[in-house]
């Protein structure tokens, strides 16, 4: 990612304690994980993707500019359906 200048962070709406364990389960995760847990979900609704039924954020991927502007987003219902080059390839339409 650095070729493209591009920075990957993790946001979940679980507790720092529970990030680190799922991370070690898997055995690392190569990007930084960020909490959204106090207040749950803050983030997570002001980019319009809480579940507040769930009380969990939905599975999503957004493209962010130095600007700190939205470039583009998507919602996924599982992990299996996020596809990294296709994410890739927007990112290279910046």
């Amino acid at each position: 990612m650095e070729e493209k200048d591009t920075q990957v962070l993790g946001i979940s709406t679980d507790a720092r304690p529970t990030q680190v364990a799922y991370a070690a389960s898997v055995g690392s995760i190569p990007y930084p994980l960020l909490a959204d847990f106090e207040p749950k979900g803050a983030m997570s609704k002001l980019y319009g993707v809480y579940n507040e039924e769930r009380g969990t954020a939905n599975r999503s991927v957004f493209i962010i500019d130095k600007e700190g502007i939205v470039r583009w987003k998507q919602e996924f219902g599982n992990a299996a359906d996020i596809d990294p080059k296709a994410i890739m390839a927007e990112i290279d339409k910046l």
